[in-house]
């Protein structure tokens, strides 16, 4: 029987990981710390220990060996460190700001869409985000040096059940409240790349699986992109709610609805469909449906879903927002109505504009 490690195991996509190498067979063993109890479909074993923890990381480990890991969290140079020449196969994921650029707000983003996995990376910014490029480096390197054979998988916005990132809660919790209106900054046009839990799952198991994945690095991610109006109008269809989606520019409400204050990002997923056959196990539609009736029904508690995704809800500042924006629009409109008054038919009676070189015809 083939053996695996899955670090990590028991957040949003380690479930249906541990199941799917269940499905297949394999002896799996988890290592986390215990904090998230978890039914599996069959036997899992269950080492517990800090996997960000170096030490506990060696200590936990040991040297004992797998054909295959998966590391879904956790410190993952160091657990590279720890499994080298003790595992066949290692796959590892990142994330989605390995690229250059990709953390910026709307409406400043810059990139090409889609971001194919040969993008410029950012191997010097601070934080996790320089740290993502520096272990994706350091795997590729013990690929090359016969460690172990490495994919690894870039994650996007994940979302689905037990997510922490769950950017559908800013919608679905002020339907669940009442509210009778969401902003959606910028208009909500921004198309950010999710991806639901099972899809990831889906596509982590083929790169275990796929001999020609040795080596490679994919994007991960559903096969389609919702923007985010498209996500909240979906997520209210799915409640059953009649609540008004009002756009607003993103520079004036941050930290309302963040999924709509990124930068556009699409992942090209053709290296994905080409080499490992990956195709979406849940449309992106649907998927978001399950999502707003899944966190309906079980509501987060305070802590559960980070602020940074879902966002602040601070109704009394949104409702002086839109009070002051609804002013704004009927000045506006009351201008323009005087302006129609005072230049009748102005549009056809106004010169046209000059032609391209800046000359008019004479």
């Amino acid at each position: 029987m083939s053996t695996a490690l899955v670090v990590g195991g028991t957040g949003p996509t380690g479930v249906p990981i541990v199941n799917g190498l269940l499905s297949r067979g394999y002896d799996v063993a988890i290592f986390h710390t215990g904090a998230h109890p978890v039914v599996f479909d069959g036997e899992v074993e269950r080492l517990l220990g800090n996997p960000r923890d170096r030490d506990e990381i060696a200590s936990t480990l040991g040297d004992r060996e797998w054909d295959l890991a998966v590391c879904t969290s956790g410190r993952l140079k160091a657990v590279a460190r720890q499994l080298a020449t003790r595992v066949g196969r290692l796959v590892a994921v990142t994330g989605q700001p390995v690229y250059a650029g990709s953390m910026r707000p709307t409406p400043e983003g810059r990139l090409a869409l889609p971001v194919p996995e040969s993008a410029p990376v950012q191997r010097d910014a601070p934080g996790y985000t320089g740290k993502v490029a520096e272990g994706e480096d350091q795997l590729l390197a013990q690929h090359e040096d016969g460690d172990f054979e490495v994919v690894i998988v870039r994650y996007p916005g994940v979302y689905g059940p037990r997510s922490y990132l769950a950017h559908e809660w800013a919608i679905v919790r002020r339907i669940v409240d009442g509210r009778p209106f969401a902003i959606l900054p910028q208009g909500g046009t921004t198309y950010f790349q999710r991806g639901y839990v099972e899809n990831l799952a889906r596509l982590v198991l083929l790169a275990a699986e796929v001999p020609a994945a040795a080596g490679l690095v994919f994007n991960a991610g559903d096969e389609r992109v919702l923007n985010a109006a498209t996500v909240a109008s979906v997520i209210a269809d799915a409640l059953g709610s009649s609540i008004e989606l009002v756009g607003i520019p993103a520079p004036w409400c941050r930290g309302v609805f963040p999924l709509a204050e990124k930068s556009s990002l699409i992942l090209d997923l053709g290296r994905a469909r080409q080499v490992l056959g990956y195709h979406d196990v849940v449309d992106v539609e649907e998927a978001t449906r399950l999502t707003a009736l899944w966190l309906a029904e079980h509501r987060p508690a305070e802590g559960d879903v980070a602020a940074t995704f879902a966002g602040r809800f601070d109704y009394e500042r949104e409702d002086r927002l839109w009070a002051h924006y609804e002013e704004l629009g009927r000045t506006l409109l009351a201008d323009q109505q005087t302006d129609d008054r005072v230049h009748p038919g102005a549009p056809a009676d106004r010169a046209e504009p000059a032609k391209p070189g800046g000359e008019a015809d004479g």
